[in-house]
């Protein structure tokens, strides 16, 4: 069923708080996102047993046999399970604040598709699912879904969603599809819980290393990031080998994933330019040790692989046949001292400048208000055990583990997390 078959542990759990457990002195206490099965669990360790790796093993030892309410584990110094609870009190799952169609532009007409009527087909990274649904009863769409269960992505989506559909359609931009919706009640406020793109099939240009990756991808790979940046006046902020596909339909490099999109020049270190030369570097030699040790893009300099006497292929990565290396890299270079000499001084980092810079976006619309401690107040998320308390209704996103997939013949799996029976035409 996808990622998390094959898992490393920091990329199925999350840790989100650590400190000492309530009325204990003998051990710690651990608040952790298990992102497979969506759901927030607390994890009491024994005493010099607190961090993250023992924490995570005990949950992988754990959590897809926990039953669905439990809420909070103790564990022992042999990844034993010692007890459990189910009680509302120990629940620390946030709920994340989600906006309403009515805060996205009328004029806009924007499609939606409610969350139920979305299949789970395969998870293909954190808070990312290809998935299903049927726009006619004669068709069938393939699509990803993205969505988010965490009180950081909530500005996140925001900015993303309001950038991505307002891009005009482009062969080498991965489009919105439609807003997925959904209600707490059958009869409550609907509130927009991401969006749907199409599926491309065949994976990313990280994922699939034996496909021939083109001179004229490179190319394509330009036209996309200069129709950004200097038509529109909009930094990417996240160019890199998985953030690319190969559409097998056209043979088309498509560009997608905007979590970090912003106008250029409010976000100086989100340069596209620089981030190309190394996403193509990365995809010629495979060798990631650059980015993998400046975490942050502006730490990373342009001058260390570009002053590089050779670049070495992968012995793994296929590039266009008769194509050397040295004509890629010219390409790149070309393109780069352009940019640096000419339109970047001109347009100055400024979106305003674009031609096309009427694509713009609003601010985040006022965050609802919730009690906080006895007090209303306009927060981006809130505890779940407090809408509980207060018999307030919330969206729930809970399902099954990957390792109990796939699911028995005539049963199928909805992006609400719900198991459904198949119905036979």
């Amino acid at each position: 069923m996808g990622y998390f078959e094959e898992y490393d542990l920091d990329s199925r759990f999350k840790s989100v708080f650590t400190g000492w457990h309530p009325g204990s002195e003998n051990g710690h206490y651990h608040t952790v996102i298990n992102w497979d099965q969506r759901r927030t669990i607390s994890v009491f360790t024994p005493e010099g047993k607190q961090d993250e790796e023992f924490v995570f093993e005990a949950l992988e030892e754990l959590i897809d046999n926990l039953p669905a309410d439990v809420v909070r584990i103790a564990v022992s110094n042999n990844l034993e399970l010692l007890s459990s609870s189910t009680a509302f009190d120990n629940d620390t799952t946030i709920i994340p604040f989600y906006p309403s169609p009515a805060d996205f532009p009328p004029q806009l007409q924007l499609p939606k598709v409610r969350r139920s009527q979305l299949t789970e087909i395969e998870r293909l990274g954190l808070q990312a699912d290809h998935t299903t649904y049927e726009p006619t009863p004669s068709e069938t769409r393939h699509v990803v879904f993205k969505y988010y269960i965490n009180e950081g992505n909530v500005t996140m989506f925001w900015h993303e969603v309001n950038c991505i559909l307002r891009i005009p359609s482009h062969p080498n931009i991965v489009p919105l599809d439609r807003l997925v919706i959904d209600s707490v009640t059958a009869s409550g406020p609907e509130m927009v819980v991401r969006f749907t793109t199409p599926f491309i099939a065949g994976g990313t240009i990280s994922d699939n290393v034996s496909r021939i990756f083109k001179l004229e991808h490179l190319r394509q790979l330009i036209t996309a990031i200069d129709y950004l940046n200097l038509s529109l006046g909009v930094a990417h902020g996240d160019i890199s080998m998985w953030n690319l596909l190969i559409d097998p339909e056209t043979d088309y490099l498509r560009l997608f994933d905007f979590n970090l999109a912003t106008k250029l020049g409010h976000e100086e270190n989100r340069n596209d330019v620089k981030l190309a030369i190394f996403t193509v570097y990365e995809i010629i030699t495979r060798d990631l040790s650059f980015r993998e040790e400046e975490y942050y893009p502006d730490e990373l300099a342009a001058s260390t692989v570009l002053q590089m006497e050779d670049w070495v292929q992968h012995p793994d990565v296929r590039l266009e046949e008769g194509v050397t290396v040295s004509e890629y890299r010219r390409v790149l270079e070309n393109w780069v001292n352009n940019r640096r000499q000419g339109i970047d001084k001109e347009l100055q980092q400024d979106y305003k400048q674009a031609p096309e810079a009427a694509i713009d976006w609003p601010s985040m619309p006022d965050f609802s208000l919730v009690d906080c401690a006895g007090t209303m107040m306009r927060r981006p998320s809130q505890m779940r055990q407090g809408m509980i308390r207060r018999g307030e209704p919330f969206i729930k996103w809970q399902r099954p583990p990957t390792r109990h997939l796939p699911l028995p013949a005539g049963q199928r799996l909805l992006a609400t997390g719900e198991v459904v029976d198949d119905i036979l035409q």
